[in-house]
């Protein structure tokens, strides 16, 4: 069984990829405000056994507050982060088969420090062995995870099985995984913070309408139009004309014509720089506007969750995008 020992350094890339320093929030480096600590001491203690409706449906007990979680995606991790409780097992890795180290993470590394995880593997194969090696005290993944249906009565005599609202709001998904921890007050506090941090990018971004920004994956040859991002309903930003709200590859010359002010790729780094570096000699590509001024950006693959994590930092680096810092 192979375990993810992590020692994190609490560091982040700067917008353009520059090294910086980035702490926790400070009601999250050493616990909930004040306030609101009797609080979450008493949703703590309180209402176990506790029963949960899943998005399946189904009625989940959970007789004491799980101590050991096992995820059987790593879409949920920054949920149980955010809430002080790491999971102790997760299935990792992405559709291009690509994984971002979590030690190399700018949106993990600040809230993960000497964390000893089990790798499940794949979250395209749920191996029911592994799973039973983590001695889950509950199980989570979301309703619609590939193959869940064929094995979740195998699931739920390891562990109880609790299955997430996967298109539900960034604010609801927490709120979910609050329930299985008992950590709901912990978790409203959270919304509050980052819907202001949201709010304040916004309001940047609301004074330059006329900037676009293309945001992209890549699988080393195309563009991957990410047009349905939450960022453009969620932060009000422009897209640029022919940018469809819809996942594609696009062309290089598809890229250009749209002739995007901001270029930014959510990917695994290494792929993405290396993709740009194949386009350097292209006359084409050296005639976007984004190319010629450097404004090509490269944020944390694993903020392709849009989870609260995400929109925080999403929040912070497209403020600096918008205002000029690098």
């Amino acid at each position: 069984m192979k375990k993810l020992t992590a020692l994190f350094f609490l560091t982040a890339l700067l917008a353009g990829g520059l090294a910086g320093c980035r702490k926790p929030p400070a009601e999250y480096a050493g616990g909930a405000p004040e306030a609101a600590q009797s609080s979450v001491r008493h949703e703590e203690s309180a209402a176990w056994p506790r029963t949960l409706t899943d998005a399946l449906g189904h009625e989940v007990i959970l007789e004491k507050k799980p101590e050991r979680i096992t995820l059987l995606h790593v879409f949920y991790l920054e949920h149980f982060l955010l809430l002080r409780n790491p999971p102790t097992a997760a299935a990792t890795g992405n559709i291009l088969g690509e994984v971002e180290a979590l030690e190399q993470s700018e949106m993990y590394a600040p809230y993960l420090k000497d964390l000893e995880m089990i790798n499940l593997g794949s979250v395209r194969e749920i191996n029911l062995e592994v799973i039973l090696e983590s001695a889950p005290d509950v199980i989570v993944t979301f309703s619609a995870h590939n193959g869940l249906d064929r094995i979740y009565d195998q699931l739920v005599k390891i562990a109880p099985v609790v299955a997430l609202t996967f298109s539900a709001p960034w604010q609801e998904q927490l709120l979910e995984c609050a329930e299985i921890v008992g950590k709901e007050a912990e978790a409203r506090n959270a919304i509050t913070e980052i819907e202001a941090a949201i709010s304040a990018a916004k309001e940047i971004i609301s004074q330059h309408s006329d900037r676009t920004l293309a945001l992209f994956r890549t699988d080393g040859k195309m563009f991957m139009n990410q047009g349905p991002s939450k960022y453009y309903e969620t932060f009000g930003i422009t897209r640029p004309n022919g940018f469809s709200a819809a996942y594609k590859n696009v062309s290089l010359e598809a890229v250009a014509e749209m002739d995007p002010y901001y270029i930014v790729f959510q990917h695994n780094y290494k792929a993405a720089a290396a993709f740009v570096r194949g386009l350097s000699s292209s006359s084409v590509w050296q005639s976007i506007d984004a190319v010629k001024n450097g404004r090509i950006y490269y944020f944390d693959e694993n903020m392709n969750t849009y989870g609260p994590l995400a929109m925080r930092l999403g929040a912070e680096k497209l403020a600096n995008i918008y205002s000029g810092e690098r």
